[in-house]
């Protein structure tokens, strides 16, 4: 599967907007349920309620189960809005509205797919989960890149779920038959709560690594720049957050790889959401409607900064982040960028305190449920915990952004699935950081 660009007759896909010139900038965004978001429609200005310009394919595999879910699934592209019964949204109406103003030659195309309570091992990886009752959780890489086989499988999960093309082979095709061009931008993934809350969290550098490395050999890009949400420290027990104390090693752990891993890579950076604000005070692993936006614009400087664009290269809560022309983020970190923790996403798991090399640190995060768990309060059990934050340094610019890391293995391990492997680290430094980022830890 190569999907770098596609050149094909110009064409119009939606009526009300005039196909442009340059090549359709195709962006994924995935992860668990702070990607799926919780934003209230309501809450949107006026001119980000429905962004016509922008085209949007989403797909959340708990429609399936009907709820406030049942209609998060398009058969089109439509216009970059909040979908589902609940009319909803994430990160990506800011991310695709500054997308769009930062690329005003190339149409701006999102493909989003995210489900609550995933990790990366279990629901992720490329190769099959163990457990078939989890068919379509466990198949999550598969829905998103590869053919679903449903005769692996047998009795029930067999008749639940059919074989089904992937997300990515059918947006990229609808683009094909309209006659655009089109190239895949960069990933934006907001996940990793879930192993932050369990052992998992231990490897979860390793397992991102190999994540990535799958996705960019798959998508036959080397160099695709990924966007990383780290999770928040508002999970914290001891900043009021539901994951239970003596787990914080797993929240550092997330963290740290999550930094780690942006630091090695000069095509991967991470944001910060340890300034975002919960939902609720009883759902921390969540954000509130204006937290989303300002994350998805948190994203989108990120990404600007990894792609020679400008935009913000800063970090908020405690760091400094490497260079980069445009407007500062203070939640926004480039590779090589210290940063401060972020957001809270559901179905299990936080984020670890986390270091680099380029600014301060900042514990973070919180977690529930273990692989696979539903999200806190929605049928996750929430487990482990630990808060702290930072010291906090000075920031500027505009909003803060999120984290949603969700994925994890134990340290030196991988995660069983058939994967090109990314370096990995071993136990002696991801301990080493770990530690120094709990002693860094201070409650907020």
């Amino acid at each position: 599967m190569k999907w770098c660009r596609i050149a094909l007759a110009a064409g119009v896909l939606v009526s009300s907007t005039p196909a442009l010139a340059q090549p359709v900038k195709v962006f994924v965004l995935a992860g668990q349920s702070n990607m799926v978001g919780y934003g209230v429609g309501a809450d949107l200005p006026a001119e980000l309620e429905s962004q016509p310009d922008v085209w949007y394919d989403h797909y959340n595999p708990d429609a399936r189960e009907g709820g406030i879910y049942a209609a998060a699934t398009s058969d089109d592209w439509g216009p970059l809005e909040p979908k589902g019964e609940a009319y909803r949204y994430g990160p990506e109406i800011t991310f695709g509205r500054a997308m769009a103003e930062a690329y005003p030659q190339h149409r701006i195309a999102i493909v989003k797919m995210a489900q609550g309570g995933t990790n990366i091992v279990g629901h992720w990886g490329r190769g099959l989960a163990p457990d078939p009752e989890a068919l379509y959780k466990s198949q999550l890489y598969h829905a998103l890149l590869g053919t679903l086989d449903s005769a692996t499988y047998a009795g029930e999960s067999a008749l639940l779920y059919p074989d089904e093309p992937t997300r990515l082979d059918r947006a990229l095709a609808r683009l094909q038959s309209e006659g655009h061009e089109h190239e895949i931008a960069g990933l934006v993934w907001m996940q990793g709560e879930n192993e932050a809350a369990w052992a998992g969290g231990l490897g979860y550098g390793d397992t991102l690594r190999t994540f990535i490395a799958a996705l960019r050999e798959d998508l036959g890009l080397p160099e695709l720049h990924v966007v990383l949400g780290r999770v928040s420290d508002n999970l914290y027990p001891a900043n009021g957050g539901p994951i239970a104390a003596g787990r914080e090693m797993y929240i550092d752990a997330v963290r740290a790889a999550q930094v780690q891993v942006a630091e090695e890579d000069p095509h991967v950076a991470w944001v910060d959401t340890d300034d975002l604000t919960p939902r609720r005070a009883d759902d921390t692993w969540h954000f509130d409607s204006a937290s989303y936006q300002r994350l998805g614009q948190r994203f989108a400087d990120v990404y600007l900064a990894l792609a020679g664009e400008g935009g913000s290269s800063s970090a908020s809560s405690g760091s400094a982040g490497s260079g980069g022309a445009g407007g500062e983020d203070p939640g926004a970190s480039s590779g090589g960028g210290g940063g401060g923790g972020g957001g809270g996403g559901g179905g299990g798991g936080g984020g670890g305190g986390a270091t680099s090399s380029g600014g301060g640190t900042d514990a973070a995060g919180g977690g529930a449920g273990s692989g696979g768990a539903g999200e806190a309060g929605e049928g996750g059990n929430a487990t482990s915990g630990g808060g702290s934050t930072g010291a906090a340094g000075p920031s500027t610019g505009a909003g803060p952004g999120l984290v949603d890391p969700d994925s994890v293995v134990a340290v030196g391990g991988s995660c069983g699935c058939r994967t090109a492997g990314g370096p990995s680290r071993g136990a002696t430094a991801g301990l080493a950081v770990i530690a120094l980022a709990v002693l860094r830890r201070r409650r907020r």
